[in-house]
């Protein structure tokens, strides 16, 4: 008899991607949909699709991934976001090592294949893109890091699955520029915070650096004309961040001293 799986998933207005996820976890014994306050119908979608929806308050990334899986009842859980889904080679996998159920084991790592403009971006820096998403409660299965791209990590030995989680990162190319510009500053805002300080070669050079090693270093170029798109945003990216570090050094002083001045006052 197999070990028990829960299916968690962190969501916020994806009443169009969600279904999608759903079903490729309806293997699953267990699935939670933690909706972090959704306006459309994410929340009648997810009960549709056979989940158990809690509505948690945003946190942040980390904080409220955490928050979420405190949800799940079982030991075993799979961590999923709205725009992944997992294949039938993978969810064979995942059935087969459940149905082990390797007591040295913590968790298991797979490769994600992205998807850009409905293309497969199988070289570059995003692919083989491991991710550690199934794991024990009982090894301290958690999200850490700063306040995007947060990562899962348990307590324990990890191992490797081969067949790969599909993710659909973006609806169309605003999406992805939006999403770019979101993710920029909020990586800006953590490195700051880390103290790290804006430059111009930082500006200028690094987004050249990280184009030629996507697109050559990388092979990215085996991918056609998606792997230069890919490699201009991924480029596109640091560029971004490193401009809002700068403007957020800059501005820096001037809140100090507005915090100084509600201190005093």
């Amino acid at each position: 008899m197999r070990a028990p799986l829960s299916v968690v998933l962190l969501v916020k207005n994806e009443e169009d991607r969600l279904p999608g996820a759903l079903e490729s976890v309806a293997f699953a014994d267990e699935i939670v949909v933690a909706d972090t306050g959704s306006t459309d119908e994410t929340a009648r979608v997810a009960r549709l699709g056979g989940a158990r929806v809690e509505s948690i308050g945003w946190k942040g990334f980390v904080a409220s991934r955490n928050r979420a899986l405190a949800e799940a009842r079982h030991d075993w859980v799979l961590v999923l976001d709205a725009d992944e889904r997992i294949s039938p080679a993978l969810r064979d996998e995942i059935l087969a090592v459940l149905e082990k159920d390797d007591a040295r084991i913590s968790g298991y790592r797979m490769p994600r294949l992205s998807y850009f403009l409905s293309r497969p971006v199988r070289h570059g820096t995003w692919y083989p893109d491991f991710k550690m998403r199934l794991g024990r409660r009982s090894r301290g299965l958690r999200a850490e890091g700063g306040r995007v791209h947060e990562v899962m990590v348990v307590d324990g030995p990890v191992e490797r699955l081969v067949a790969p989680l599909v993710h659909h990162p973006y609806r169309d190319l605003s999406d992805a520029l939006r999403k770019a510009s979101t993710y920029a500053r909020l990586g800006a805002q953590d490195r700051f915070d880390r103290g790290a300080r804006g430059s111009a070669s930082a500006l200028f050079f690094r987004p050249l650096i990280e184009f030629f090693r996507f697109l050559v270093l990388r092979a990215g170029f085996l991918d056609g004309l998606v792997g230069f798109h890919v490699a201009f945003l991924h480029s596109f990216s640091y560029f971004l961040r490193a401009a809002f570090l700068l403007e957020i050094q800059r501005r820096a002083p001037v809140e100090q001293k507005e915090r100084q001045k509600e201190i005093t006052t």
